[in-house]
C-alpha cells in the first residue's frame, strides 16, 4: 500500500530502469499518468539518470529524451503524448549524475502514521490516491483506517475499535476541530461518517500514545484536513451505489483566496424504495465549503462549515418492531493563522456546533410485549482555541489553551409491557417506564505545552503535560493533568527504537447522557496508561517493518450497557438482553507487526499480524471485552499500469466473544447471567474486498470508472444469536440457537468525472 510507512532506507536511481515502471510508481505521490502500451512499451528504458527525483518532473525528464511529453487532463491527471519537435537530450549536467537525498522524518512518539515531515513521530499518512484505491464500503474513508494492525472492525461500521478501546475512545478532528457525533445513521451502528473521501487530502492516524496537543480521548485520533486544489478552477461530479456527489473548487483575487464546496446524498433509500423493500429506507446528505484567504504574507483567515441531515424509517423482517429517527448536525468554525516570525506561529480557531437528534420506536408482540419510545435530544458548543508553535535552537515548543460552553436538553420518554413467559417460560410480568428530561450546561477548559527536543545525534525525546476541567455536571473530578513522554534512539540509517508513556484521559461528553436506560446523571472520569514500545526497519529490498508492543491500564471505567445477544436491534433498550456492564478497571496488552512493500514497478502491498487481548475486570473477574479480538491478519496486495489501478485486501481476525444461555439444571429455566458474559466465541470473521479503476481521458477532464467488491467470497461472518424455545413431546423444553450475519456479498460500481 503506498505510502503505509515512510523512511526509504536508499535512494532510487533511475537509470536503465523501464519508463512505464517509474510512471506507475509516482502514483504513491497521487499522480495518474494514461498512455498506451504502444507509446510506452516495457522496454523503453530511461537512458540517463535525472536531475530531479519525484513528481511530475521526474516524468517530465524521463519522457522528454523519447520524444514524449505530458499534456494536462485534469488537476494530477496526465496523458503521455508525442513530442514531433522534441529532441534528444542530457537531463543531468556534465559533471557527475545528480544524487537528490529524501527528506528523512525524524520520528519520537511510537504509534502515530504520517509522511508529514514537520512534525517529529512515527506514523502513517493517508493520502487521497491511497484512499480512493483501497476497498471500502460505500467510499468511507475511516475503513481505510480498519486496514492497519490494532483495529478491530465488524464490516459494517465506519469506525472500529483501537487497540482494545471502545469506539467511543477515538476523537475525529477536521481541519483543527473536533466533531462531535461525525455519522450518518448513528443509532443504527453508524455506517457512514460526515469524511466524504473527496474532500479529504489525508489523515494522521494515532493508535495510541499521541501527544499533550490532544485530550479528552483514551484510545485514538483521527486528525484530517481537507484538500487544497492547486488549479483555479477545479469541478467533480459522481455517481455510485451509495452515493451522488459534487465538489467545485476556485481561486480568486490572483490566488490570494480559495473556495471549496461539497455535497453528497446517500443513494440507499433510493435504491430500496426501486427494491420494493418495506424494512428500511435510510437517507441521508453532507455538505462541506470551505472559504480561505491570504491577508498578507503572515496572516491567513479561513472558514468552515459542515452540515449533515439524516432521516431513517425501519421495520424488522417480522413486522413487529419499527423505528424512525432524524438527525441534524451543523459545525461551524474559522480559523486566523499568523506567523510572527520564521521561528514563531499562532493560529486561533472559534467553532459552533449544534447537535439534533429525534427517535421514534415500537414493538409490538401480542401476548408477549409491547410498548415505544419518544427521545428528543439537542445540543449547542461554542469553542474558542489558541495554538502556539516556537522553535529554538534546540527545543521545538508547542502549547495553547481551550475553552468550550456546552448546553444540552434531553426529552426521553418509555414505556414497556412484558407479559408472563416473556422472554423465557417462568419469567414474571413486569412493567417498565422512564421519564428523563435532564438540562446539563457549563464548561470544558483546557491547556497544554508539548516539547520535542534534540538530546544527541542518537537520541530524541519529547514530552509534554496538559490540564482538562469540566463543569456541565455534578460529579467533583476536578483537574485532569496528563503527562506524556516519548523518546527515540537511533540504532542506524534505517533502525530506530521508540518508546512512549503517558496518561490519557476521557469525560463523559455533554452529549453522552444514557438516558435509555434510566441514567440522568454525568460518571466521573476516566483515564488509561499507556505504555508503547517500537521497532521501525527499512530494508534495502524495499520493505518497511514495524514492531511495536503495546499495554493500556484503564481506570474509574464507566459504567455502559450492551445487548448481550444481538447488537442489529432498532429499540436496544426494549430487548431482554440488555445488560449493565460496571468495570471499575480494564487491561489491553498486544503485539503488532507491519510490513509494507514499497512500490516496484506496478506492484506494491503490506501485511499485518496483531496479537491482542482486553479484559474488563468486574467484581474481581477478568472478562473479555465484546470486541477482543486474539489474532488479526490483514494483507494487501496494489497494481497499477497507466490508467489501470487494482488492490486486493483481505481482512481475517479471531471470532469475536458471546454469552449462551444459562439453564437452570433444576427447574429448566434459561436466564441472562452477567458471571458468563463473553464466555463464548463466534467462529471467525474474514473477508475479501477488491476494487478496479480505470481512469479515461476525455476532451474535457477524465473519468475515473470502479467496480469493487466487498465480501466477495461471501462469508457468513457472525454476529449476533437469536434464542427461540419448543416444547417436546414429553413436556420438556428445548433451546435452539440461530447465528446471524453481518453483511453478505456486496456490490459497487461507479463513475467520478473530474474537470
Amino acid at each position: 500500500m503506498a505510502g503505509l510507512l515512510m523512511g526509504d532506507a536508499a535512494f532510487a536511481e533511475y537509470q536503465g530502469r523501464p519508463v512505464a515502471q517509474i510512471l506507475d510508481e509516482l502514483r504513491g505521490e497521487g499522480l495518474t499518468f494514461i498512455y498506451s502500451s504502444q507509446l510506452v512499451p516495457r522496454e523503453l528504458r530511461v537512458e540517463q539518470e535525472p536531475a530531479v527525483s519525484s513528481g511530475v518532473e521526474l516524468a517530465r525528464a524521463i519522457l522528454g529524451p523519447h520524444g514524449l511529453s505530458l499534456s494536462p487532463v485534469v488537476q494530477r491527471v496526465y496523458a503521455v503524448v508525442a513530442d514531433p519537435t522534441a529532441v534528444k537530450r542530457a537531463v543531468t549536467t556534465q559533471e557527475s549524475p545528480a544524487r537528490f537525498i529524501r527528506p528523512e522524518e525524524v520520528v519520537v512518539q511510537t504509534s502515530r502514521y504520517t509522511l508529514t515531515p514537520s512534525d517529529v513521530a512515527a506514523n502513517t499518512f493517508l493520502t487521497q490516491e491511497q484512499l480512493k484505491n483501497i476497498p471500502r464500503l460505500a467510499d468511507e474513508t475511516l475503513r481505510a483506517i480498519e486496514r492497519l494492525p490494532g483495529s478491530a472492525s465488524n464490516g459494517f461500521s465506519s469506525l472500529a475499535s483501537v487497540r482494545g478501546g471502545a469506539p467511543g475512545e477515538t476523537a475525529i478532528i477536521l481541519n483543527g476541530l473536533r466533531l462531535y457525533e461525525p455519522f450518518h445513521l448513528k443509532n443504527f451502528l453508524s455506517p457512514v461518517s460526515l469524511l466524504d473521501s473527496r474532500v479529504i487530502a489525508g489523515m494522521e492516524f494515532y493508535s495510541g500514545g499521541f501527544p499533550a496537543i490532544y485530550g479528552d480521548r483514551m484510545s485514538a485520533i483521527v486528525d484530517a484536513s481537507t484538500i487544497q486544489p492547486d488549479r483555479p478552477r477545479y469541478y467533480e461530479v459522481g455517481l455510485n451505489v451509495f452515493h451522488t456527489s459534487a465538489l467545485a473548487a476556485l481561486q480568486f483575487d490572483d490566488d490570494r483566496g480559495r473556495f471549496l464546496v461539497s455535497a453528497r446524498r446517500g443513494n440507499v433509500g433510493d435504491l430500496a424504495r426501486v427494491a420494493g423493500n418495506e424494512f428500511g429506507r435510510p437517507d441521508y446528505s453532507d455538505a462541506f465549503a470551505r472559504v480561505e484567504y491570504q491577508v498578507s504574507d503572515a496572516t491567513r483567515v479561513a472558514f468552515n462549515t459542515l452540515l449533515s441531515h439524516d432521516g431513517i424509517t425501519a421495520t424488522n423482517a417480522a413486522g413487529t418492531q419499527s423505528a424512525s429517527a432524524e438527525y441534524n448536525n451543523v459545525y461551524g468554525w474559522g480559523t486566523v493563522e499568523h506567523e510572527w516570525s520564521d521561528a514563531a506561529s499562532s493560529r486561533l480557531i472559534a467553532s459552533y456546533t449544534e447537535l439534533f437528534n429525534e427517535r421514534e420506536a415500537s414493538v409490538e408482540e401480542p401476548g408477549r410485549r409491547a410498548g415505544g419510545v419518544a427521545d428528543e435530544r439537542n445540543f449547542r458548543i461554542l469553542g474558542l482555541r489558541l495554538e502556539n508553535r516556537w522553535t529554538g535552537a534546540t527545543l521545538d515548543h508547542r502549547f495553547g489553551v481551550e475553552g468550550r460552553y456546552l448546553t444540552g436538553r434531553y426529552d426521553y420518554r418509555s414505556q414497556m409491557r412484558f407479559e408472563p413467559d416473556y422472554p423465557f417460560p417462568g419469567s414474571p410480568a413486569r412493567a417498565l417506564q422512564r421519564v428523563l428530561s435532564p438540562a446539563p450546561e457549563g464548561y470544558e477548559t483546557s491547556a497544554y505545552w508539548d516539547v520535542r527536543a534534540t538530546l544527541s545525534r542518537r537520541w530524541m525525546l519529547q514530552g509534554g503535560m496538559r490540564v482538562d476541567t469540566q463543569t456541565y455536571d455534578d460529579s467533583d473530578d476536578g483537574e485532569q493533568w496528563s503527562p506524556r513522554l516519548s523518546v527515540m534512539y537511533t540504532l542506524g540509517a534505517s533502525t530506530r527504537v521508540r518508546a512512549s508513556w503517558g496518561r490519557f484521559f476521557q469525560s463523559q461528553g455533554v452529549n453522552e447522557l444514557q438516558v435509555e436506560d434510566g441514567i440522568d446523571r454525568f460518571y466521573p472520569v476516566q483515564h488509561a496508561d499507556h505504555a508503547i514500545l517500537g521497532l521501525d526497519h527499512s530494508f534495502e529490498n524495499g520493505v518497511d517493518l514495524r514492531l511495536e508492543l503495546y499495554r493500556k491500564y484503564y481506570r474509574d471505567i464507566q459504567p455502559h450497557f450492551e445487548n448481550l445477544f444481538d447488537p442489529l436491534v432498532l429499540f436496544p433498550e426494549a430487548e431482554f438482553d440488555r445488560v449493565l456492564v460496571d468495570a471499575h478497571s480494564a487491561r489491553a496488552r498486544g503485539v503488532e507487526l507491519l510490513l509494507r512493500l514499497r512500490p516496484h514497478g506496478s506492484w506494491s502491498g503490506w501485511f499485518s499480524y496483531a496479537w491482542s487481548r482486553v479484559e474488563d475486570r468486574v467484581v474481581g473477574v477478568n472478562v473479555l471485552r465484546s470486541w477482543d479480538q486474539t489474532h488479526a491478519i490483514n494483507v494487501g496486495i496494489s497494481w497499477s499500469r497507466g490508467p489501470w489501478s487494482a488492490t486486493l485486501a483481505n481482512s481475517y481476525h479471531t471470532g469475536w466473544p458471546t454469552t449462551g444461555l444459562t439453564v437452570s439444571s433444576v427447574s429448566g429455566t434459561p436466564a441472562i447471567s452477567v458471571a458468563h458474559r463473553n464466555g463464548e466465541r463466534f467462529d471467525f470473521y474474514n473477508t475479501l474486498d477488491a476494487r478496479l479503476t480505470r481512469t479515461f481521458a476525455l476532451s474535457r477532464g477524465a473519468l475515473d470508472v470502479f467496480v469493487e467488491v466487498n465480501n466477495a467470497l461471501s462469508r457468513n461472518n457472525p454476529c449476533c444469536m437469536e434464542y427461540e424455545v419448543e416444547r417436546n413431546a414429553d413436556g420438556t423444553l428445548q433451546y435452539s440457537q440461530a447465528v446471524d450475519s453481518w453483511l453478505p456479498l456486496i456490490p459497487s460500481i461507479g463513475v467520478l468525472w473530474r474537470y
